[in-house]
């Protein structure tokens, strides 16, 4: 174990991430826990070694920049399997309440395992598809999400939950102009910020697509 935290605490300094020490403690346990359950479980095909960077760094280095443009009280990560990248960024939001959701019953039964062995609070998992949740309509004021899709099938998923002058930002793994600009009439493009990621043998680039809602009134006449 404190052989994996060392490894965690190296990553994170290398990328100027500083957490606090309960914090970095409860990462590890996540994040052990999920190396220990990938093996029989099939939760990521990440590779082992690069774990800490795909759950912990870039997620932290993600939410650093969605800080820029909000301190959000309520948020929800979209389609966040085993808790990428809704654990990870619930650290450097502190005083934000987090719903995780998914729709596949085994990764949020194991998700909701390791964040309560992990001694996680303010996380809520829901087992559901966004669309079906009609209690939380117009509920958060950021939404999150990583890799469950086209950036037009994110933004329209993420439209039933965020509230008007809220933010949906997505973590994406390449920059395509053409995608993120073919959006909804309720959305402005906010910003895309380039997040450099050091890797042990190798540097990274991912993006923060971030878009503020506008108005809803389209939406809330389907609605």
């Amino acid at each position: 174990m404190r052989g994996n935290k060392n490894i965690l605490r190296t990553a994170l300094f290398k990328n100027g991430i500083k957490l606090k020490e309960e914090s970095l403690e409860k990462l590890q346990k996540y994040l052990s826990l999920l190396e220990k359950w990938n093996e029989v479980h099939s939760l990521t095909s990440v590779f082992k070694r690069d774990v800490p960077y795909v759950f912990a760094v870039e997620p932290l280095l993600f939410a650093k920049e969605v800080s820029n443009f909000i301190q959000p009280k309520r948020c929800m990560d979209i389609g966040t399997g085993f808790g990428n990248p809704g654990v990870a960024v619930s650290l450097y939001f502190e005083d934000c309440d987090f719903f995780l959701v998914d729709a596949s019953k085994k990764k949020t039964a194991l998700l909701r395992s390791a964040l309560d062995m992990a001694g996680f609070e303010r996380l809520n998992v829901l087992t559901s598809r966004v669309e079906e949740l009609q209690e939380f309509h117009d509920y958060f004021d950021l939404v999150i999400s990583r890799g469950v899709g086209s950036v037009q099938k994110v933004t329209s998923y993420a439209l039933n939950v965020v509230k008007e002058g809220g933010l949906i930002a997505i973590l994406k793994a390449k920059f395509d102009m053409e995608e993120i600009s073919q959006i909804s009439g309720e959305l402005k493009l906010e910003s895309v910020r380039t997040l450099n990621v050091l890797y042990p043998m190798k540097n990274v680039r991912r993006y923060a697509v971030i878009y503020r809602v506008i108005s809803k009134k389209g939406k809330d006449e389907q609605a």
